[in-house]
């Protein structure tokens, strides 16, 4: 039987990569399932987060449009974080690829298996638009989510999900963040944000920059226009952060 209500205790984490968001949830106190498509980060992931085994499930395969498959995936030798559904996605146009083949589960099946999570941070190269669709299409959302903007409509398809506020984090900014102490979210964890991490979030992101959600557009194009005028102006890439009013109460 599917698993219903809001689990506060758990996050999660959806490109889990080498496993350094995945640890610092666990740091944090939380429960954690995580998902990374490709064999040898999912293993360097499993012997980092080895000691907290029992509030920990990484998941070996991708999130795709249908769970239950077998589909290729992109990986890129010497850019792990890379890896991607999309052969062109992963090669951005100056590298080549090493296909592979992976199992597939979907959002539904995760939210089934394990339960609606307190947070939700989504970072996977391609695969952050089949996420928010199948976000957009479910009836379970969780208290806060993360997803890497590749467009600027992420705003408008969250908006469906109830989410009204939201902020946009660079991720570039991270090592000059760290996290609050006394901790607003779970416990408090030491943390060195690296570009490899998605750094804080849901209560601990900064009170002030949550906008309403429709604003998110308009300043992602301008960010996004700044950045093609001369990329040092706009350095980094940016994550979008958005919850429901009451959740910042």
């Amino acid at each position: 039987m599917p698993k219903t209500g809001i689990h506060s205790d758990l996050v999660f984490d959806l490109g889990v990569h080498k496993g350094y968001d995945t640890e610092f949830y666990l740091k944090k106190g939380f429960r954690v399932v995580g998902l990374e498509a490709v064999p040898e980060l999912y293993e360097q992931a499993v012997q980092r987060t080895a000691r907290y085994s029992e509030r920990v499930t990484l998941l070996n395969k991708a999130l795709y449009h249908r769970a239950g498959e077998t589909v290729s995936f992109y990986t890129v030798p010497g850019k792990d974080d890379w890896g991607s559904l999309d052969q062109n996605n992963a090669e951005k146009g100056v590298e080549t690829a090493v296909e592979i083949k992976v199992p597939t589960t979907d959002l539904a099946t995760m939210f089934d298996e394990f339960g609606t999570p307190h947070y939700l941070k989504c970072d996977m190269e391609g695969g952050d638009l089949i996420f928010r669709d199948q976000l957009a299409a479910c009836d379970r959302h969780p208290t806060f989510v993360s997803v890497e903007m590749n467009d600027g409509k992420e705003g408008e398809i969250l908006k469906t999900c109830g989410y009204d506020r939201a902020q946009i984090v660079n991720q570039w900014m991270h090592p000059f963040k760290k996290p609050p102490q006394p901790a607003r979210e779970g416990s408090y964890a030491e943390a060195t944000f690296t570009g490899e991490m998605s750094g804080l979030f849901g209560r601990e992101l900064d009170p002030s920059k949550w906008r309403p959600i429709d604003e998110i557009a308009e300043i992602y194009a301008r960010w996004f226009y700044l950045r093609m005028l001369d990329e040092e102006l706009a350095p980094g890439w940016v994550d979008l952060h958005v919850c429901r009013s009451d959740a910042l109460v």
